[in-house]
């Protein structure tokens, strides 16, 4: 009885933490599938899109302008002046909120 309890318990562990591990998974994932495109892979504006005015995520003044409510909205709601699309039709709000977490890690750590 109690090995099966310590199975039951270590698989539960597992999932919990494989639970963690994905969700940054998916948010970068949704970020190379939806973002990187214009933003670059990693967090650096294509040099098309940075002449329009698109941001740097890795640009430590920016992401300290940002809140992650504005993020969200960003995402949500798009920028028409940056013909950047809106994704409110096309993502989750979890996976919206996976894109702004994933955002938030391309900044540059602080020293």
């Amino acid at each position: 009885m109690r090995k099966a309890f310590l199975v039951i318990v270590s698989i539960a562990v597992l999932v919990l933490c494989a639970g963690t591990v994905f969700a940054d998974a998916d948010g970068k994932a949704l970020y190379s599938a939806k973002c990187a495109m214009c933003h670059g892979a990693d967090g650096v504006a294509k040099s098309m899109w940075s002449k329009t005015g698109v941001h740097n995520f890795n640009d430590a003044a920016w992401q300290k302008s940002k809140t992650d409510a504005d993020l969200t909205t960003i995402v949500t709601d798009g920028s028409a002046d940056k013909k950047m699309p809106p994704y409110k039709d096309k993502l989750k709000a979890d996976e919206i909120a996976a894109i702004v977490k994933y955002i938030r890690m391309l900044a540059p750590a602080a020293k």
